[in-house]
């Protein structure tokens, strides 16, 4: 079972990341007002600078903020590392029950990058992830989300093994529905409440869009509970879930 392991990112990889996130997006969705709210002065200093220079000055800014706060962040990845332990080993368990798939032999350990990034991507190619440094209540839910991925999408690859690799990314149809149903599963998997009580949120642009008359998310949420009930495999449900996205695809794929 790969162990999860919690660490403080470089700055370089910080301020990459913070960056990606502050310049528009021509596609998936603009990212840069929660930036921005969460560092105020960062939203100053790139005030009227040109898009392409903005890495300068959010590296200059991340080192300054993590040099202010090596202490408290570095308490942080302790604390966390503490939490997780006390069910990683279970969670993981389960996840790899329900999805019907081993965990990679070559993948031992999983980064959690405890970060200043206010947005929380995760890596399929590294199996990493970033996690809140501000939100430290935030830090189990945000885990185990980004964690179902990984499993997730390697289960996807052993079902359809034609998908292209970016594809697992946004904005492509089959992220989207990854996004859609990792919260559904965390939310109605019984072996997972046991573990954790968290609600698990959706983006909130999902809360919005309509299927028929239901929401799109309980449209999916009555198609993981039917597989539940009907005790078919996982790689049954992947089927039937990109089958209906398909079906639903100008709905969802406008997003």
């Amino acid at each position: 079972m790969p162990k999860v392991k919690f660490k403080l990112p470089t700055i370089k990889r910080e301020a990459e990341i913070m960056t990606s996130f502050c310049k528009p997006r021509k596609t998936g969705w603009d990212k840069s007002g929660v930036v921005y709210r969460n560092h105020p002065e960062l939203g100053e200093m790139l005030k009227d600078k040109k898009s392409d220079d903005y890495y300068k000055y959010v590296h200059k800014y991340s080192s300054s903020f993590i040099k202010k706060n090596r202490k408290k962040l570095e308490k942080l990845v302790i604390k966390y590392q503490i939490q997780w332990d006390k069910i990683n080993d279970e969670y993981l368990e389960v996840l790899s029950k329900h999805f019907e798939t081993d965990y990679p032999t070559d993948r031992k350990i999983i980064i959690a990058y405890v970060s200043i990034v206010p947005i929380f991507p995760r890596f399929l190619d590294s199996w990493s992830f970033n996690v809140s440094s501000k939100n430290p209540d935030f830090m189990i839910p945000i885990a185990m989300h980004e964690i179902v991925h990984f499993l997730y999408f390697k289960k996807w690859m052993e079902v359809f093994p034609k998908t292209k690799r970016r594809e697992l990314d946004n904005p492509y149809l089959i992220w989207r529905l990854s996004e859609l149903l990792a919260p559904i599963i965390l939310n109605h998997n019984k072996d997972i409440e046991k573990i954790s009580k968290h609600e698990h949120g959706h983006y909130s642009v999902f809360q919005k869009v309509k299927i028929g008359k239901k929401t799109m998310i309980k449209h999916f949420e009555d198609i993981y509970k039917k597989h539940l009930k009907s005790g078919k495999s996982f790689e049954e449900f992947l089927k039937v879930s990109w089958t209906e996205t398909k079906k639903h695809k100008k709905i969802i794929g406008d997003i």
